[in-house]
């Protein structure tokens, strides 16, 4: 019996070197994503980094920073607003009279509308984070994904009572 040989073909050169270019694109391509999720990975870990440290802060509308050389508490830089708040219904509100020890029912929105004027001091939580820190590292960690991002948080004043006009 005869056995025949089969005849093993290769790849040619060609071929190998535009599989080599293939893979070569493949692979930038991977690197560009790569690079681009790394990205992502460390601003998301910035940002979760910020809320852990300054939304305890904002929560509970802490506004102290530390003490200073005198032993006073310095507190957090705020801001003055003015905030106004129209509502185009009708209604009630109660109120609490310390007095009375009672709770008052006021009518409101006779005329279809009603506007509030309240104040409110806003305060940045930056100042938390950049504590100790020198000007090169303040500019370092503004210069990173969500470097500039802070969160503020307000306290509103009581609203003062309208005279009554008669």
């Amino acid at each position: 019996m005869k056995k025949s040989k089969k005849k093993l073909k290769g790849m040619t050169l060609i071929e190998m070197i535009i599989s080599i270019f293939i893979f070569a694109i493949m692979g930038g391509l991977l690197i560009l994503v790569g690079t681009h999720i790394d990205a992502t990975s460390k601003a998301a870990n910035n940002l979760k980094n910020k809320v852990v440290v300054e939304s305890p802060y904002a929560a509970n509308h802490y506004s102290v920073v530390g003490t200073d050389e005198d032993g006073k508490e310095k507190k957090l830089h705020s801001e003055e607003m003015d905030i106004s708040v129209k509502i185009n219904a009708s209604g009630t509100y109660w109120t609490y009279d310390e007095k009375t020890k009672t709770y008052v029912e006021h009518p409101y929105g006779e005329s279809g509308s009603v506007q509030v004027d309240m104040k409110a001091d806003k305060y940045s939580t930056e100042e938390l984070i950049t504590a100790g820190m020198t000007a090169e590292e303040i500019d370092d960690m503004r210069k990173k994904a969500n470097g500039k991002l802070n969160l503020d948080f307000f306290d509103i004043k009581p609203a003062e009572e309208p005279e009554e006009t008669e």
